[in-house]
């Protein structure tokens, strides 16, 4: 438990780091400095918010509410949570210097890869007799994993066609898309859903998570047609 009060106050340390950084580009609005390239600190401020804040502090909900103690108290949910700030640090520093770059992305692709072991421990480990929001849940982290399809096609995507083409905006898009729309809110959703109990009827259920599936893969085909 003392571990997972830590991994919150670190959570909270990144927010407070993502949320200095934002005010520091709208003060570079009106007092432009040389020293700080703005498209850099974007870079940072958006990595450091998405990745560092919102993804670590679905991780600790989710561990608490869905994974059984004897199973969370495992050394490898403490040391993946660490592991994974350290890539969070590493973004933190080396966008704000370099932008996209070798360090940033190294850090980056690590964190990356390191939610696909919390997604397979989250597989692996999830208990909970409540069929919706272990649905949910499970939908999340395939979302999750669908939207990184997108980050592993910009390479070649910049090799063959170059960042000028509208593949490599499809590309952050669709990144971008079932990351918020898929696997941030089915991981809320399964969150919101833990707390009630027994309140659900799952036949209406089922048809809700069916159309919102539906919802999101049209609504990221439309996302990705505009910016074509």
């Amino acid at each position: 438990m003392n571990s997972q009060r830590s991994w919150i106050v670190c959570c909270f340390f990144n927010f407070l780091i993502a949320s200095v950084m934002g005010l520091l580009m709208r003060f570079l609005y009106l007092f432009p400095l040389k020293s700080i390239n703005y498209a850099y600190l974007l870079h940072a401020h958006s990595h450091v918010a998405m990745l560092g804040w919102a993804y670590l502090m679905i991780y600790v909900l989710v561990v608490y509410f869905f994974i059984p103690k004897s199973k969370s108290e495992k050394p490898i949910y403490n040391q993946l949570f660490w592991i994974t700030e350290f890539s969070v640090i590493g973004m933190m520093i080396s966008f704000p210097i370099q932008g996209y770059a070798l360090f940033s992305i190294v850090f980056s692709t690590l964190h990356i890869l390191l939610s696909y072991i919390f997604c397979w421990l989250i597989w692996r480990d999830c208990s909970t007799r409540k069929v919706d929001e272990k649905m949910l849940l499970l939908t999340a982290i395939l979302f999750m994993v669908f939207s990184t399809f997108g980050v592993w096609s910009l390479g070649p995507i910049i090799s063959i066609l170059g960042k000028q083409s509208s593949f490599y905006q499809i590309a952050i898009q669709f990144f971008l898309h079932f990351q918020f729309n898929g696997w941030f809110l089915f991981a809320v959703l399964a969150l919101f859903l833990a707390q009630f109990k027994n309140k659900i009827v799952i036949s209406k259920f089922k048809t809700f998570w069916i159309l919102l599936i539906l919802a999101t893969f049209f609504y990221g085909c439309i996302s990705c047609k505009l910016v074509c």
